[in-house]
């Protein structure tokens, strides 16, 4: 009898429902969610561990001074606890409210205790937090603080601070709550624009996991200046959540900080360009990468500030220039095959593309990254990788007389190479990590062409060896110039290593052609 249930009732009603699930969650994906994920409302606080500090913490509950090892803190409102007190801090404590009723006027969020490291009074102007234990206030949206006697003689109405046009202040949200498994989580419908004149909100992106986990710091540094909704971390959504606030705020322009290195960045200039945002959103860089090339021409800085100071970039943020960058299509035809359309390669390209050496160089180090045996990842190492293998092509020269298995065309002209182990076509002045090759080769008393990020041209060099890269990237000597030109063709009639922004392959015999796309809106730091 039960081999008979088994059979003939339980199977079919499990197997039913295996398909159901599966189904279901298969449209779901298909579909997709047509809102943005912003937080699980099943957590109240966003906790982080406190790292080594020269400031004493205090627990928000029990006020014990807390220790290194079990201190925890809110990266959006600043409450800190212990790892006993923490269940009571979600009960007690509220945090940062992403969201509330637009009638509202929006009062301070007052924290009691663990203030910035130096903290002035806005009232007295006398400084804050001087005596151990939790004293005094601090607001976590306008980021104001005040002594206990001072509290009263503030209004209660908070007008957002110094950041208010960059903030995207609760009241414009609009969300709903939706379950999915064991959690429920707010997803943003709609923004309503407030009622201030030149506001520019800002959207920050990163991976926690980039940048040897800096991206995760650098996140949190920005959730207690910014509403925590503006915060985006790839490592838990879809990339293109980012950009759909770009769409649910309109005709109202914005600003996107982008975290990571030159690969992040052009995937995200990328997508921009494809869902044809209007107003099309500025992008400005914190450089997590190992080269930060384009961080570096705009002024960014060429790598991240281990002390970086998010209301200092902000600062230099709100003073930056718009500025145009030339985004070029990279069309890759395979010489050999049946030559469909379909196997064409379409690329876009913001930096540099490079064919050779070079390449060959950055190809090892790819995959030698992407291996399960790379264990420690840090900026130093990287580089030193970079080294040894460059030193690897000195003696095995896999790029040996690339110029007899290319052919070069500018503008349509043929030109003539002397042997070479690369080709590199440059769109902004810096290559692998800060190195002007163009402005390097101008020989004495030559009448040379400016290089712009900006002019609709391309300047074109060629390097002789990789140990010719060793001695451009310390200064002595010089590339081989070949010249500018408004479109580029090359033809590759053997197997090599490419790449475009850093992001590398090894190509069979091609043809491809660089043409002039369109611009991209990026922001210039008066720091360049």
């Amino acid at each position: 009898m039960w081999d008979e249930d088994l059979i003939t009732i339980a199977l079919p009603t499990m197997s039913t429902i295996v398909f159901f699930v599966f189904t279901v969650n298969f449209f779901r994906y298909l579909i997709g969610s047509p809102h943005i994920q912003i937080r699980d409302v099943t957590k109240e606080h966003n906790w982080k561990a406190i790292n080594e500090t020269a400031k004493a913490y205090y627990c928000s509950i029990c006020e014990t001074l807390l220790l290194n090892l079990d201190a925890l803190f809110c990266d959006s409102c600043g409450v800190c606890a212990d790892r006993g007190c923490v269940k009571l801090a979600d009960k007690q404590l509220k945090c940062k409210a992403i969201t509330f009723n637009n009638d509202q006027l929006m009062k301070h969020h007052w924290i009691k205790g663990n203030l910035p490291l130096v903290a002035m009074c806005y009232i007295c102007e006398e400084e804050c937090d001087v005596e151990p234990g939790l004293t005094d206030w601090w607001c976590c949206w306008c980021q104001r603080c005040v002594h206990k006697t001072c509290k009263s003689s503030l209004s209660e109405i908070c007008d957002f601070g110094k950041f208010k046009l960059m903030i995207i202040p609760p009241g414009s949200l609009e969300v709903i709550n939706r379950r999915s498994t064991m959690r429920r989580r707010l997803h943003l419908c709609s923004v309503t624009p407030p009622n201030w004149s030149n506001w520019n909100p800002i959207i920050i992106v990163g991976n926690r996991k980039s940048g040897n986990n800096d991206g995760g710091q650098i996140l949190s540094l920005f959730r207690r200046l910014l509403n925590p909704a503006q915060i985006v971390d790839l490592a838990e959504r879809d990339p293109v959540a980012a950009l759909e606030w770009c769409r649910l705020l309109g005709k109202i322009p914005s600003t996107i900080l982008v975290a990571g290195g030159d690969g992040t960045v052009a995937w995200l200039l990328n997508t921009i360009n494809k869902l044809e945002l209007e107003p099309v959103p500025s992008v400005a860089i914190i450089p997590l990468g190992t080269g930060n090339d384009l961080s570096r021409v705009l002024g960014w800085g060429k790598q991240h500030d281990s002390h970086l100071d998010p209301t200092e970039l902000l600062q230099k943020i709100q003073a930056a220039e718009k500025i145009k960058l030339d985004r070029w299509s990279v069309m890759i035809k395979p010489l050999s095959g049946l030559g469909f359309r379909g196997s064409y390669r379409n690329l876009f390209m913001y930096n540099y593309i490079s064919v050779g050496v070079d390449a060959q160089v950055t190809l090892n180090f790819h995959r030698t990254r992407e291996s399960r045996f790379y264990l420690f990842s840090h900026r130093i190492f990287n580089k030193l990788l970079y080294l040894c293998f460059g030193t690897q092509q000195v003696v095995e020269r896999e790029c040996k007389d690339l110029d007899k298995s290319l052919e070069v065309y500018l503008d349509d002209k043929k030109i003539e190479l002397p042997s070479v182990e690369s080709i590199v076509i440059l769109n902004i002045p810096s290559w692998a990590a800060g190195v002007d090759l163009w402005k390097m080769g101008i020989e004495e008393n030559e009448g040379s062409e400016v290089q712009s990020i900006n002019d609709g041209k391309l300047e074109v060099v060629a390097l002789y060896s990789s140990f010719h890269m060793a001695q451009l990237q310390v200064g002595l000597s010089k590339p081989h110039r070949i010249g500018q030109a408004n479109n580029v063709k090359i033809k590759l009639s053997r197997p090599c290593a490419m790449q475009v922004d850093g992001e590398p392959w090894y190509q069979h015999p091609c043809e491809f052609n660089i043409t002039y796309s369109n611009q991209a809106s990026m922001l210039l730091s008066s720091d360049s």
